[in-house]
């Protein structure tokens, strides 16, 4: 059973629906009447609770926890092979996240893509972040709109997106600047943490490597913060 306990992954997996599991309240207020109409109009059952019941089983809860019953997977799952099947337009912005480990850098980084309309996120299985509660309170709801798609190999997911028109560039201090980087109409963004950065093989796939510029003194940037700042990059270029 997962839990999910904020306020914005809670209404965004309701407004997803498809739920199997249930609601449990203990407080009230605006946010969670709302709640309670979408888990109403959905037909998800509604428990009421005692504060000390739900601080037991969700410490950090908001008056409101939503239990998801099964093998709960996110309502955002991809598969790599069908969204390369079914892309059609001519652009595409793609992230691939190596070695991102924190559940708040992956939320946070979720949160960008939606705002910033990335088509898809890939992940490892092994060497990712896999709190979905943290990971949906950090990215404030993207986590049940954004398509994940979850991988054994990343330099194979790559190899793949490659071979489909799109252009891979790794994040790293070394690559070109990004406003002087010529990005493709599909493209392709490799983002590692800021402890072990983009593994060796997988830059090696890349077709080229571009960074931020900076002027402070600190050596670099969060990996969300990043992430948010190549993808606007692009964007500012494609913005249809």
């Amino acid at each position: 059973m997962h839990l999910l306990t904020g306020f914005h992954a809670i209404e965004e997996a309701l407004k997803r629906g498809r739920i199997r599991g249930y609601l449990r309240v203990s407080g009230t207020g605006p946010r969670i009447k709302r709640i309670l109409e979408l888990a109403d109009r959905i037909g998800v059952r509604i428990e009421t609770a005692k504060p000390a019941e739900l601080d037991a089983i969700a410490p950090d809860n908001r008056g409101v926890v939503l239990a998801l019953e099964g093998d709960f997977r996110p309502s955002n799952d991809a598969d790599l092979d069908e969204f390369l099947e079914k892309l059609s337009k001519p652009e595409s912005l793609v992230l691939l996240l190596d070695h991102v480990t924190d559940p708040h850098n992956y939320g946070a980084i979720l949160r960008s893509a939606d705002v910033l309309g990335a088509d898809l996120v890939i992940v490892p299985e092994r060497r990712s972040a896999h709190d979905t509660d943290t990971v949906a309170r950090a990215s404030a709801g993207a986590l049940a709109w954004v398509p994940v798609a979850v991988v054994p190999n990343l330099v194979r997911a790559l190899t793949s997106l490659q071979e489909n028109g799109f252009w891979g560039y790794a994040a790293d201090l070394e690559g070109v600047q990004i406003d002087q980087a010529k990005f493709p109409e599909r493209t392709a963004i490799v983002l590692g943490s800021e402890g072990y950065g983009v593994s060796r093989l997988l830059k090696e796939t890349c077709d080229g490597a571009v960074s931020i510029p900076k002027r402070g003194n600190v050596e670099s940037l969060n990996v969300s913060v990043a992430a948010g700042i190549v993808m606007w990059e692009y964007r500012r270029r494609y913005p249809d």
